[in-house]
């Protein structure tokens, strides 16, 4: 799927986001696949729980409230604490390969990520929980609120990858 413009206020476009909460929903499980389908092997993974929401302008600056979503994958597959950093490299070398700008790299060894952001602003990141525990999510830059279907709500905060309980011979190993 190709990258959907963003049309800021005041960038000569017009005065709204050229994309809605529907369609950077759409972009966010795009782009969740696409990180899922470097793996391999594929880990055993299911939807998070969507989420969405207002982005408040910053104090001080005049803006337009905008709006936005975000969509994850729990990983199910128990990732071994030595081949934690190497799915954390393979997504991380994916994410380089598609031109997006690492923010972040995580390297400790129980608990290793990684976060990027694409050049239309998208959010990703890969992170360990505590207990093995790990989650993909991807979220949108600010866009316009969804005229065309219910819009969810939640907040991050809420939202704790279940342990992982699906042995793999290569991601399970214990080398």
């Amino acid at each position: 799927m190709p990258a959907v413009p963003l049309r800021r206020p005041g960038s000569g476009f017009g005065s709204e986001p050229a994309v809605d909460q529907l369609d950077a929903a759409a972009r966010c499980e795009t782009l969740l696949q696409e990180t899922l389908d470097a793996v391999r092997p594929m880990p055993v993974w299911q939807g998070a729980p969507a989420r969405a929401g207002a982005r408040l302008p910053l104090p001080g600056r005049e803006s337009e409230l905008l709006w936005y979503v975000t969509r994850g994958r729990d990983i199910l597959t128990v990732v071994s604490l030595p081949r934690r950093a190497v799915l954390v490299g393979v997504v991380e070398r994916h994410w380089r390969r598609r031109g997006w700008t690492i923010t972040s790299l995580d390297a400790d060894r129980s608990r290793p990520g990684v976060a990027a952001t694409t050049p239309d602003g998208y959010r990703l990141a890969l992170r360990f929980g505590e207990s093995g525990e790990a989650g993909l999510t991807a979220s949108s830059p600010g866009v316009a609120r969804s005229e065309r279907g219910p819009v969810l709500s939640g907040s991050a905060d809420h939202c704790v990858p279940p342990l992982p309980y699906v042995s793999c011979p290569y991601w399970s190993a214990l080398v």
